[in-house]
């Protein structure tokens, strides 16, 4: 049986699925400052699933995507569905992060076009 929690920085899941423990600790206050500064131009909110329940996550996002539900269905837009702006741009961090670590699981020079945000409405 796999144990999630061993002591080896990294570790084999799957084949292409590579578990980074501490990747990003170093980096964790940039990274909430980060956040921050996306939830201050699209704030967390619940979406409403197809089926029109309210999701228990709040969500908001960044890049040139975001993922979105309602009830249409879910998908990636350009645009938040709440204000009609673009969403807010992808800090360099997250990008850097997300190529970095697709590179450690063998994944070289991906590039990153969104990022979902999800927390509690009382963060």
């Amino acid at each position: 049986m796999m144990q999630l929690f061993e002591d080896e920085p990294t570790q084999d899941l799957a084949p292409g699925a590579l578990l980074l423990r501490g990747f990003a600790l170093a980096r964790a206050q940039a990274l909430l400052d980060a956040i921050e500064a996306v939830r201050a131009q699209a704030p967390l909110r619940q979406m409403v699933t197809p089926g029109g329940l309210a999701m228990k996550v709040a969500m908001s996002n960044c890049g040139s995507l975001g993922w979105v539900s309602d009830r249409r269905g879910y998908r990636y837009q350009a645009s938040d569905p709440l204000s009609g702006a673009a969403w807010p741009a992808m800090p360099a961090l997250f990008a850097a992060l997300a190529g970095e670590a697709a590179a450690r699981a063998g994944f070289p020079g991906f590039v990153t076009d969104a990022a979902p945000l999800s927390g509690s409405l009382a963060w």
